[in-house]
């Protein structure tokens, strides 16, 4: 039989359990070829970047001696369509798994999730053993993969479900400059850049400042006041100034120089130095 194969079959093989002579429970056959073709069919999709698949898969031979075999042909189901790409992908992803390799980045959580549930045995007696054999080495479906298809889920878990920051408001301060003011319908509100962080964080201010806003515009300023954070970032997204919470920053006073101690003593005695003791001794 494996010489008559096309390059593109593979077979898949489940051992029969001792309890039933050796034999396969259908169901378990069955569940297993479903669970097999279905993730075939997501790598696929997830190769041609489609919402349908166009791949239907041919029996192209069956055994009943144990371990019972089917082998499957991945045959289009649109005309001009060539299967093999994607189905050498898909293959080269589980072998990858199998190893303990990471897949493609494009294979996402929902097919490791299948991955996981393909190498789960439903029930111990349904057969002994589940692998498949393609045009390289075989992939056995069993508690060591298991293990290597639930890492790849705790990783592309990490990956794709962002971090939830803590939602609330504090008391602090933020350092941006000031590149909008608008007041026009009574908002109050401003926006500063920070130099690292968020892009940009919408402030208001209050309304006894509204006189002096303009004076701030497109200068770095601290912001003092309540701080409003959201659970899709560490950085606020508002910040409600306080009454002079807004300040040009940074705010120290400018650093004296020669020039300003000039004439500072000019209107103290000045008092002759007798240097005779030094001289003499």
């Amino acid at each position: 039989m494996a010489e008559n194969r096309h390059f593109s079959d593979f077979t898949v093989y489940l051992e029969g359990h001792e309890g039933h002579r050796g034999n396969v429970l259908v169901h378990a056959f069955l569940a297993k070829v479903h669970r097999l073709t279905l993730v075939l069919n997501k790598l696929e999709r997830t190769y041609i970047e489609s919402g349908t698949r166009q791949t239907d898969f041919e029996i192209t031979a069956a055994d009943k001696r144990n371990p019972t075999t089917l082998t499957l042909k991945p045959v289009p189901r649109v005309r001009a369509y060539d299967p093999d790409p994607a189905f050498h992908w898909a293959l080269a992803q589980i072998s990858a798994v199998s190893r303990g390799e990471q897949p493609d980045d494009r294979v996402r959580g929902e097919i490791a999730r299948d991955l996981v549930k393909l190498a789960t045995k439903e029930a111990d007696d349904g057969y002994k053993a589940f692998w498949i054999n393609g045009h390289a080495e075989a992939v056995r479906f069993d508690e060591d993969f298991l293990a290597k298809a639930a890492l790849l889920v705790r990783d592309r878990a990490r990956i794709e479900s962002p971090s939830r920051w803590h939602v609330g408001a504090s008391l602090g301060s933020i350092v941006g400059q000031l590149k909008a003011v608008d007041d026009i319908d009574d908002d109050r509100e401003f926006v500063i850049v920070p130099p690292t962080g968020a892009e940009a964080i919408t402030c208001t201010f209050p309304a006894a400042m509204r006189g002096e806003m303009g004076g701030y515009l497109f200068k770095t300023v601290k912001v003092e006041g309540i701080l409003h954070y959201g659970e899709d970032s560490p950085f606020p997204y508002r910040v409600d100034a306080k009454a002079g919470g807004i300040n040009v920053y940074p705010s120290r006073a400018r650093r004296r120089t020669l020039d300003d101690l000039r004439g500072v003593f000019s209107d103290l005695p000045r008092n002759e130095t007798d240097w005779t003791p030094l001289l003499d001794a």
